[in-house]
């Protein structure tokens, strides 16, 4: 009985002495992230302070419409706005850094006045558009071609209605289409054989009125080869409802300049122009969706096309947060905002003190 007794004591001690041991192990692993837990006092600081972001205008208020003036305060809300959480258009676009206009980071670090915390900016459509070129078949004086649309929110299928634009030169055809609730859906669209060159295929996306997302999918038609990059023959700025093209080779001709909306597509006029760079004015729509703006020309034998969005979005500003530390500090928070009466979704990434 005395032997079972100190088998069953030997037993239980070296449990418990594994069992620590474990422990030990584990508060290793885990304590790093123990000791960088931010308090509720600090997130709800951050919080604030991403909340400041979106909903104070700066100063100047107008500093996004006015890109030569100073900036002596950061904040994205449009000047005047009646709700929160509504970002003016042309702040938001200086953001992305592909803008003749954009804003340097140094300068809104400077004028947001954190001392040494970084911080990043993702502004992004709330839901994700792909345009697929399935097939093309030749009927009499057109080319018919098949696409196949893809809408979906992190994976999940999402149901739309399509308005969906053929470009190619000064043509421009209107298709109507929709996505199931499995997020698939097809548009097919004839262009005349009579036109050669890069086209263009357009699909904005509503799932109902301010909740809409795009894609543009660039293709030959008639012609050889792929479609050059994008920002091969004009570099396109839209602000302040002007759209600037800034011409790269002296013998480009730009044949056609249209503004595309999920109701709306017009051709725009040029208002105003310099050696090297034509403006064009971009209309005030009401149109909760956005503004895809299509540039097309000719250099020398070769057509081309090129587009930009107004908002410019999708767009990631800011710091990187590529170190492990970094990630581990920072404050990520979500927000529903507005821009021209449509939803985006962003993103504001605070770095700890």
């Amino acid at each position: 009985m005395l032997t079972t007794s100190l088998d069953t004591l030997l037993a239980c001690s070296v449990m418990v002495v594994l069992a620590l041991s474990s422990m030990v192990g584990i508060l290793t692993v885990v304590n790093p992230y123990l000791q960088n837990q931010p308090s509720g006092y600090e997130k709800d600081l951050n919080h604030r302070l991403a909340e400041y972001l979106i909903l104070d205008p700066g100063d100047a208020p107008d500093w996004g419409s006015c890109e030569d003036g100073s900036l002596s305060s950061f904040g994205l809300a449009k000047a005047g706005c009646t709700a929160p959480f509504e970002l003016d258009i042309d702040k938001v676009t200086r953001l992305n850094q592909e803008n003749a206009y954009g804003l340097s980071f140094r300068d809104a670090f400077l004028a947001l006045g954190l001392q040494d915390r970084p911080f990043r900016i993702r502004v992004e459509p709330l839901f994700d558009v792909t345009l697929s070129l399935v097939s093309q078949r030749v009927e009499d004086a057109d080319t018919v071609y098949h696409f196949s649309v893809q809408t979906e929110r992190s994976n999940l299928p999402v149901a739309t209605n399509l308005g969906c634009y053929a470009v190619l030169g000064d043509y421009a055809a209107n298709v109507v289409s929709s996505t199931s609730s499995s997020g698939q859906g097809t548009v097919e669209v004839a262009l005349p054989n009579s036109l050669d060159g890069t086209a263009l295929m357009i699909a904005i996306a509503e799932v109902e009125p301010g909740i809409v997302s795009y894609d543009v999918y660039a293709f030959k038609h008639r012609s050889s080869g792929d479609p050059y990059p994008q920002r091969t023959f004009t570099m396109l700025s839209p602000l302040n409802f002007t759209l600037r093209a800034e011409i790269s080779y002296s013998e480009e001709q730009i044949v056609g300049v249209k503004v595309f909306t999920y109701d709306y597509y017009f051709n725009l006029t040029m208002v105003d122009e310099d050696p090297g760079v034509e403006y064009y004015a971009i209309p005030r729509l009401l149109d909760p969706s956005p503004m895809v703006l299509v540039v097309t020309g000719l250099n020398e034998s070769t057509s081309f096309a090129e587009w930009v969005t107004y908002p410019q979005v999708p767009l990631d500003f800011g710091s990187n947060f590529t170190r492990q530390q970094d990630v581990m500090d920072s404050f990520p928070f979500q927000f529903l905002v507005s821009i021209n009466s449509a939803l985006y979704a962003c993103e504001i990434a605070l770095g700890g003190t």
